[in-house]
């Protein structure tokens, strides 16, 4: 996103199910800004998880068109 500066995460303990995240974003116009000068992460976050779920449906989906294709083979 171009809201976005900086996104990173890590899992700090692989036994636990929790993610850390960090997204920096951008300074934006006055009538968007947080208390920090900058675009608040919760909507670039929504965003990102959005295309996530998005590229992970393709694969799912190209996965399972070609496991139909190779048992038609068989």
């Amino acid at each position: 996103s171009p809201d976005v500066e900086f996104c990173g995460y890590c899992i700090t303990q692989p036994s636990e199910s929790k993610i850390n995240f960090r997204i920096q974003t951008r300074h934006m116009g006055c009538a968007l800004l947080s208390c920090s000068g900058a675009l608040p992460a919760v909507e670039p976050f929504r965003k990102g998880l959005n295309d996530l779920m998005g590229v992970c449906q393709h694969v799912l989906n190209t996965f399972e068109r070609s496991m139909k294709e190779y048992r038609a083979r068989k």
